[in-house]
């Protein structure tokens, strides 16, 4: 386990990591200095991407989504979202990269 927060904190892409419901569970200190909005502030809350296309599911989906950060700004990165089974309950990992090449 402790491999595994380590590879979390050290992630230098921002990542989003949900429940079933797209509850927000953890982000990363990326995350929070890309939106601008605290981890404390965020855990509990409903994610809100707006993604190019319609996805839902027990699937990888990669493509561009588009968050509102705390200051009203539209963020858009670069995001692939795993859907991960653990112990009987299904979750959600985004990773947001805003480097387009």
């Amino acid at each position: 386990m402790q491999l595994e927060l380590k590879a979390f904190l050290l992630l230098t892409d921002a990542v989003m990591i949900t429940d079933e419901e797209g509850v927000i569970l953890d982000v990363n200190s990326v995350y929070v200095t890309k939106t601008g909005f605290s981890r404390e502030g965020t855990i509990g809350q409903p994610a809100r991407l707006l993604m190019d296309t319609h996805w839902r599911g027990n699937q990888t989906w990669s493509g561009v989504a588009k968050l509102m950060k705390a200051d009203q700004e539209v963020w858009e990165a670069q995001v692939t979202i795993t859907s991960v089974h653990l112990d009987d309950s299904l979750f959600y990992i985004s990773i947001f990269n805003d480097e387009f090449s």
